[in-house]
C-alpha cells in the first residue's frame, strides 16, 4: 500500500512539471522520491523474509536483520494484531510472537500471513499460551491510589 501511494506521489509530481501547468518543487521532488524509494525498501523486505527452522532454533531473517532463538530457549507464544490506522476500513495484520526464556534473548515476531504448514502450527499452538496466562494472573490495579 505504501509502494502504490509513493508512485502515484512521484507520478503527480512529476506530471505537473512535464505538462508545465505547475513549477518546479525540489523539495516535494525529493520527498516523493524518499517515499518511493523507502517504499520499495519495505515491499522487498516483505518479499525476503524468512522463518527457517532447523533440527535445534528458529530463525526470522529479513533484510535489515536476522534473529534467531533456541528451540529450548522457547518460554511461550502469543498473538496480536495490529489494526491499520482508519479503525473502519477494517485493515489489520495479525502476528505471531515467540517470547523466549531469557531476555538476552530476541523474541520472535512475524506476521501470521505467511505460508506455513500444518506442522508449523500444530507445534506453535503446544507451546504455552502466555496471553491465556497472563488473564489467569490476579492483578492489583492499585496505580495511583493514596
Amino acid at each position: 500500500m505504501f509502494l502504490a501511494f509513493s508512485t502515484f506521489f512521484v507520478i503527480g509530481t512529476l506530471r505537473g512539471l512535464i505538462t508545465g501547468q505547475e513549477e518546479a518543487k525540489p523539495l516535494q521532488l525529493v520527498i516523493a522520491v524518499v517515499f518511493l524509494i523507502v517504499g520499495i525498501g519495505l515491499t522487498i523486505n516483505f518479499l525476503k523474509t524468512t522463518v527457517t527452522f532447523s533440527a535445534d532454533t528458529i530463525e526470522l531473517k529479513t533484510i535489515f536483520a536476522r534473529k534467531s532463538l533456541p528451540l529450548s530457549a522457547i518460554r511461550g507464544r502469543r498473538e496480536y494484531v495490529v489494526r491499520g490506522g482508519d479503525a473502519d476500513a477494517g485493515g489489520s495484520t495479525r502476528y505471531l510472537k515467540l517470547v523466549p526464556n531469557d531476555d538476552r534473548l530476541p523474541t520472535l515476531d512475524f506476521m501470521k500471513n505467511y505460508t506455513f504448514d500444518d506442522v508449523f502450527y500444530r507445534w506453535f499452538y503446544e507451546l504455552p499460551d502466555l496471553d491465556v496466562e497472563d488473564k489467569k494472573v490476579h492483578k492489583d490495579a492499585n496505580f495511583g491510589l493514596v
